[in-house]
């Protein structure tokens, strides 16, 4: 091949290695072509728009939100005996990631709580939010995309807002998969 052949060769193949991915990105974001990823990673439902907990409620639980991932169970009555199944399965989530678990609080969110019922999980936190109407609104409207009847299971982003919920459809294995995924997010 001569020399003048090869150089203008050269200069085609470097415009098109260069323009085509902005010629791509342009057609399907213009929405000439309809495409449509299949499958996503996630199987939990994102909450939109993002619920920023310290927007309704200024107690100083909410501010140990900020800096970590943390997995809430939300009840709508008094917890009794019946929680303690709840923080079981609170505690094998986290357990379930390993090296990782340390990235991951839990917290057990109900109207209220009994006082006669001991605590096997100290390192659950529990808060109350019965006198927090607001709060209890809020938590309502985000149970019809997550368990219904006012109970929820929801992850908070290290930035302090409720971005993703799970429903009764989600398997243990599905939002084990989902907290995996969230917490090798570097930067924590």
């Amino acid at each position: 091949m001569q020399t003048k052949t090869k150089n203008r060769l050269t200069i085609i193949l470097t415009v098109l290695f260069f323009t085509a991915p902005v010629v791509i990105a342009y057609v399907l974001s213009s929405g000439l072509i309809k495409y449509q990823p299949e499958q996503k990673k996630n199987n939990g439902h994102f909450v939109s728009p993002l619920v920023k907990l310290a927007d309704h409620s200024k107690h100083s639980w909410v501010n140990d939100l900020n800096g970590h991932w943390t997995l809430i169970r939300r009840v709508p009555e008094v917890c009794d005996k019946q929680c303690i199944d709840m923080e079981n399965d609170l505690h094998k989530y986290r357990l379930s990631l390993g090296h990782r678990a340390e990235k991951l609080n839990l917290m057990l969110v109900a109207d209220g709580y009994s006082s006669e019922t001991p605590d096997p999980f100290t390192h659950i936190k529990k808060i109350a939010i019965g006198e927090n109407k607001e709060l209890q609104k809020v938590f309502a409207q985000l149970s019809e995309v997550s368990l219904k009847k006012g109970h929820g299971m929801y992850v908070v982003a290290p930035e302090g807002f409720l971005m993703m919920a799970f429903t009764a459809e989600n398997t243990s294995t599905e939002i084990i998969r989902d907290l995996s995924l969230l917490v090798k997010r570097k930067g924590e």
